[in-house]
């Protein structure tokens, strides 16, 4: 028994062999066919002209990886992006037969350069949040034109109710750091609506008002041209003192070139009522000089025009010059009323006596003399 099972086991030996020779060429023709596809797939995905004999070892992946992963060209408009900087404020266009742009123009005038930015008070869209909105900053030179920058609101009711403030600085830090709510109040001008800007130009200027220094002033000019107009209201000065005096006049004006409301004719842009000082003159005995006051556009405010006339000393000239209306003691100053009164005269200065008490500075308005050139026409005939 034995026996018959190792013949058995033998030949189940002998027929495994027999089929495992039949096989194995089959097996290995069709391993080897599907390793070699697959690393020609992963190799025409990583590297299309490189041959799978020179794909570096491991090893040198890690070290040079950078030469070794595809490197994706850049296309037109990445290039164009990453050569060409962009500016740093863009250029307006502004159409002014567009009702929906608020831009507007202002001009240097105070004789040096400022940096100058609009804040406005403003809501870009339908349920929006109404907040304070702040345009680039421009570098302005002396007797510069520029357009400042507003967004367009394209709601009609929303333009109407956009309020803005110009900021006038004298260094570009500031100017770029600057807030509305931190801005100290001499550096904002207040341009009210900015609709009603609308074909006009911001004019900036400086004032000196006594010891308080300069300021920061502005007016609203029409774009079409600023006209000179005539200073009308200067009047004349004459010392008769015996000593040498300097006088320098107060008026209380509201300088305003531009009209701000079209329907009203003598209604004006949004200058304020306030004290002028005019510039100090000098008065020798017997000399006249004229006291040069700012020329008012409408006629309604001259009319109301006030002024007063203020004298001092040769030896208070620094007085002269620090003086204000507000702080200077009554017996320097003298009310002359309605300057539009004093056209055609004069202010004749005089020292009046009292007693054995001090002398006293007072004044007299007289005609100004004039030569009736037809007089003495008619004579010669």
């Amino acid at each position: 028994m034995n026996q018959n099972f190792r013949s058995s086991w033998s030949l189940c030996i002998a027929v495994s062999l027999l089929c495992l020779m039949v096989t194995a060429p089959a097996c290995k023709q069709l391993q080897t066919k599907k390793t070699t596809k697959k690393p020609m797939m992963a190799q025409s995905a990583l590297i299309p002209d490189m041959p799978l004999a020179d794909t570096p070892t491991p090893s040198l992946l890690a070290s040079s990886n950078e030469s070794f992963l595809p490197q994706q060209k850049p296309t037109p408009q990445q290039t164009a992006s990453e050569v060409l900087q962009p500016p740093l404020q863009k250029t307006p266009t502004y159409d002014a037969d567009n009702p929906k742009e608020l831009d507007f123009e202002v001009a240097n005038k105070t004789g040096k350069t400022v940096y100058i930015t609009c804040f406005a008070y403003q809501r870009k869209r339908d349920f929006g949040n109404w907040r304070w909105d702040k345009s680039p900053v421009y570098k302005l030179e002396q007797g510069q034109v520029v357009a400042i920058d507003v967004d367009t609101i394209p709601d009609e009711q929303d333009r109407k109710y956009l309020f803005g403030y110009l900021g006038v600085f004298n260094d570009e830090q500031t100017a770029l750091d600057a807030t509305y709510e931190l801005t100290d109040d001499r550096s904002l001008l207040d341009l009210d609506q900015l609709n009603k800007l609308k074909g006009k130009r911001v004019t900036l200027e400086i004032e000196s008002y006594g010891f308080r220094g300069q300021f920061f002033e502005y007016d609203f000019v029409d774009k079409s041209g600023e006209k000179k107009m005539p200073k009308k209201l200067d009047f004349p000065v004459e010392n008769k003192t015996g000593t040498p005096i300097y006088v320098v006049g107060f008026v209380y004006e509201k300088k305003a070139k531009g009209k701000w409301i079209d329907t009203l004719p003598e209604k004006d842009d949004m200058s304020v009522w306030r004290f002028d000082k005019t510039p100090i003159v000098k008065l020798l005995p017997g000399e006249t000089g004229m006291i040069e006051l700012d020329p008012i556009a409408s006629q309604r405010d001259i009319n109301y025009l006030r002024g007063y006339l203020a004298v001092f000393d040769a030896d208070e000239e620094e007085e002269a010059k620090q003086a204000t209306y507000e702080l200077l003691e009554s017996s320097k100053k003298f009310h002359l009323g309605e300057i539009a009164r004093l056209a055609n005269r004069k202010i004749v200065i005089e020292i009046e006596k009292y007693g054995m008490m001090q002398d006293f500075v007072d004044f007299v308005i007289k005609p100004v003399r004039r030569i009736d050139f037809t007089k003495i026409h008619d004579g010669k005939k």
